[in-house]
């Protein structure tokens, strides 16, 4: 009987040590940089498929790294080096772009695409960042926007520090990014000399999104997500839902906000760009949905469209 009991207990806490390590791997997959990701898992995870615009991208690297750009770097609060990169326009302006690039990207593989917009049509400033746990920037973990989004502030802060005090500026996030400059906008930390943002394919929260890709793939929620969501808090210190949440940050947004969407997203749904701007209580808020792109897709599918949109808000509120 105390054999039976004995191997019944052993049972038990290899079942539970089996569940955790599981789960630990799902958390190391979802958020840690170090994690690759089997690229059979990760097409069907990002659905995507094919990238049309492969070849126009490997074109706007190439052109974005002929430049000649600036680089920065300055510690933040969790005492992680973090870098950013200055592209200057040909005659000097007081106009300063920051973006916030996506999840798995990094600064130069996202702003290639739409720096050139900005720098040569528009003659702006182009600042772009290497977020914690990508590109240059130091760091173990992905902050899903809540670090991100901490760390923008202190970057706009040292812009104004660094460029003077009279610039104005533009915040433009994709993805990630997006949800990043929404949590800005509605921080009582942001400084007023940001004029509009421009949020594309950002999701409501993380928790949000996590449920969606579980359901889609026809993965069950329960019980993955509240033990991988308390392995993070644990581990990494924030929260999915709550300090991912953008939905609550639009409602308190500073700034005028330019929604953007691919119509056919199927990584990050398009209703939910919907209910972002359904929420948003700027004073002033537009939305573009561009019909068959998909996630991060819409410049790519309809770079006029796109760049109209941004050159209104430029004549209003620059």
């Amino acid at each position: 009987m105390k054999k039976l009991k004995a191997l019944a207990l052993f049972t038990v806490a290899a079942g539970a040590a089996g569940f955790y390590a599981l789960n630990n791997l799902a958390h190391e997959a979802l958020i840690s940089r170090n994690f690759t990701v089997p690229e059979s898992f990760s097409k069907k995870l990002s659905e995507v498929g094919e990238n049309e615009f492969e070849e126009k991208g490997k074109e706007n690297y190439e052109w974005l790294k002929a430049q000649s750009i600036e680089e920065f770097t300055r510690i933040n609060d969790r005492g992680l080096k973090l870098q950013g990169y200055l592209l200057r326009p040909e005659k000097e302006s007081d106009v300063y772009v920051f973006g916030s690039h996506g999840y798995r990207s990094d600064g130069m593989g996202e702003w290639c695409h739409y720096a050139k917009h900005y720098v040569e049509d528009l003659g702006f400033n182009m600042f772009f960042v290497d977020h914690q746990s990508a590109g240059k920037s130091e760091g173990e973990y992905i902050g899903f926007a809540s670090y991100e989004s901490q760390d923008g502030l202190k970057w706009l802060d040292f812009m104004t520090e660094t460029f003077g005090s009279d610039i104005k500026i533009i915040l433009h996030g994709i993805s990630m990014g997006s949800t990043t400059v929404m949590l800005m906008t509605g921080s009582d930390k942001l400084p007023s000399n940001v004029k509009f943002t421009v949020a594309d394919c950002g999701f409501t929260s993380a928790l949000d999104e996590f449920n969606y890709k579980l359901e889609n793939l026809n993965f069950p929620k329960f019980p993955l997500v509240p033990v991988v969501s308390a392995i993070n808090r644990r581990k990494v210190g924030y929260d999915f839902g709550k300090d991912t949440n953008a939905l609550e940050a639009v409602k308190k947004a500073k700034t005028p906000m330019l929604f953007i969407h691919g119509g056919n997203d199927k990584f990050v749904p398009t209703y939910m760009c919907y209910l972002l701007h359904h929420t948003c209580e700027s004073e002033y808020k537009d939305i573009l949905i561009v019909d068959g792109a998909d996630h991060a897709q819409s410049y790519m599918v309809d770079p006029k469209s796109y760049e109209n949109k941004i050159n209104e808000f430029v004549e209003k509120f620059i």
